[in-house]
């Protein structure tokens, strides 16, 4: 198998919104959230897509936190790190890039505005734009969130502008309520909106999960999965699921699909990333 068949597996562990009330599976101090890092690493995991948390579990914006969750990560694995740089409750754009003092390899970035059904979710033009240039002169690459095809045609007309430089990375969200369903045909409108060149996955909210990670390896895409998007293992929503276990599965159908997971190192190479 090429390098380029390889199956590159985000890990999206903890995100902003639960809490361990939702399931106890959920990693919140940093240990536990390196614990499971090196949980997702050996399941076939090559990104990890982390948020820090305060010890009450509200989201946590400290650098220093960050830094330090960061560098005990990389100690645990060869993961890729890949920091959020959430707007979903903060808008001011120095606490929202305050994870970048951790250097990590990639950032998120929400080209767009929409609607969560627990709230909007507000990136206005110029916040996309200087959160940008924060990540690229922080030397690590954007992770283009795209939650909408606007939002995959505002990236393109930012990379044609030069504010997002290449490398080009983007997770395509499905299956919000206020942004793009789960639709095979949307997908595609969407992928083909997306920057020239641009490596991208697919990753899906709830039950939308499983469908759309193998609807993307099918099209020869990558896939984010775990607890952030998706707490439960079973269509029928009885089976609190881990992160570990999410990724297990993905590997395991992408390696029946032949499509085998992606080191880190792999993943490292097909997106453009420098070697560690």
């Amino acid at each position: 198998m090429s390098e380029s068949d390889k199956l590159i597996i985000n890990a999206a562990v903890t995100g902003t919104v639960l809490s361990t009330s939702d399931t106890p599976f959920l990693p919140t101090t940093i240990e536990e959230i390196v614990a499971c890092a090196v949980q997702v690493r050996e399941a076939g995991a090559s990104i990890i897509h982390l948020h820090a948390r305060n010890p009450d579990q509200s989201p946590c914006y400290d650098p220093a936190v960050y830094s330090e969750l960061v560098v005990r990560v990389r100690e645990a694995t060869d993961l890729v790190i890949n920091v959020s740089l959430s707007g979903r409750y903060v808008a001011d754009v120095g606490t929202r890039a305050a994870p970048l003092a951790a250097r990590p390899e990639l950032a998120s970035l929400t080209v767009g505005s929409m609607n969560f059904m627990s709230g909007p979710s507000v990136n206005a033009p110029d916040t996309i734009r200087e959160l940008a240039r924060r990540i690229h002169a922080a030397d690590a690459v954007p992770e283009l969130e795209i939650f909408e095809a606007g939002f995959a045609t505002f990236a393109t007309y930012l990379a044609r502008k030069g504010i997002l430089r290449p490398p080009h990375y983007a997770n395509i969200i499905v299956g919000s309520l206020g942004a793009a369903p789960l639709d095979l045909v949307g997908l595609g409108h969407i992928i083909s909106l997306l920057p020239a060149g641009t490596i991208w996955s697919v990753g899906g909210l709830g039950q939308f999960q499983l469908d759309a990670n193998v609807m993307s390896i099918a099209a020869g895409g990558h896939v984010r999965v775990g607890l952030e998007d998706n707490i439960h293992y079973d269509r029928a929503r009885r089976d609190l699921a881990d992160n570990a276990r999410l990724v297990a599965r993905i590997a395991r159908i992408g390696r029946e699909m032949g499509r085998e997971p992606a080191t880190p190192a792999e993943a490292r190479s097909l997106i453009g990333l420098a070697p560690r």
